[in-house]
């Protein structure tokens, strides 16, 4: 089944991008719910209070740019930070999966069954997080779930040098502004290749966007925050 893109019903709300699909809920927070590379304790209770799941019960990891997605079923507790990896999936209510982002995609995935976080930099891209999400949702009983593409570089901005280019030569919508990348065109490619039904796209880019509004790694030379890409089971 190929995947479409889908006209994405997201709620603006002051933590930023919101979507319910079913049981499956999806957040994408914005500058102004904090910065979650060193979140204060308000930033983290505002979050907590959103998806009504303590810290305790969030899944996230150290962000390597690969493609290891940690499971969590059964009585397995979340392990903040004790696995290398750049995804999270859950069929269990009651657990937030999380991903950081300032650039690099947060692609969320998700049925009444189960739902998954990715960090998908263009590295990710490369090695395959996507497939490995997808079948990671799979194996979790997830049948004919969505994925949802949050804020990060797109190809209005984000300019690569000429071997990256080559590397995703495979994705001409990906590389329909000369010069430039568009990391989301990417991820709806490999996420209709995957099978993926319905995708969701919220069609912003974090280098244009202001400061206030979404960090950028690019953008800010370096010196930024981290968003929260985030969804658990309702």
């Amino acid at each position: 089944m190929s995947g479409a893109l889908a006209p994405a019903p997201f709620r603006e709300e002051p933590l930023g991008l919101r979507l319910t699909a079913g049981r499956a809920e999806f957040l994408f927070t914005n500058a102004n719910a904090g910065d979650f590379a060193a979140a204060a304790e308000a930033d983290f209770e505002s979050v907590e209070l959103a998806s009504g799941i303590a810290r305790a019960d969030w899944a996230q990891a150290e962000q390597v740019h690969g493609t290891n997605v940690n499971l969590i079923d059964g009585d397995q507790q979340p392990g903040p930070y004790s696995t290398p990896a750049d995804g999270q999936a859950t069929s269990r209510g009651g657990v937030l999966c999380a991903v950081r982002t300032a650039d690099c995609l947060p692609v969320l995935l998700g049925d009444d069954n189960a739902v998954g976080a990715l960090h998908a930099g263009w590295r990710g891209l490369v090695a395959g997080v996507l497939d490995s999400g997808v079948a990671a949702l799979r194996r979790l009983g997830a049948d004919e779930f969505v994925a949802v593409i949050g804020p990060g570089a797109r190809g209005c901005c984000y300019e690569v040098s000429g071997e990256m280019l080559e590397t995703f030569a495979e994705y001409p919508a990906a590389l329909a502004n000369p010069g430039n990348l568009d990391l989301a065109a990417v991820a709806r490619a490999q996420l209709e290749a995957a099978g993926v039904g319905t995708i969701y796209d919220c069609g912003i880019c974090t280098i244009c966007s202001s400061p206030e509004d979404f960090f950028s790694y690019r953008r800010d030379r370096g010196d930024t925050g981290r968003m929260l890409g985030a969804t658990w089971l309702s």
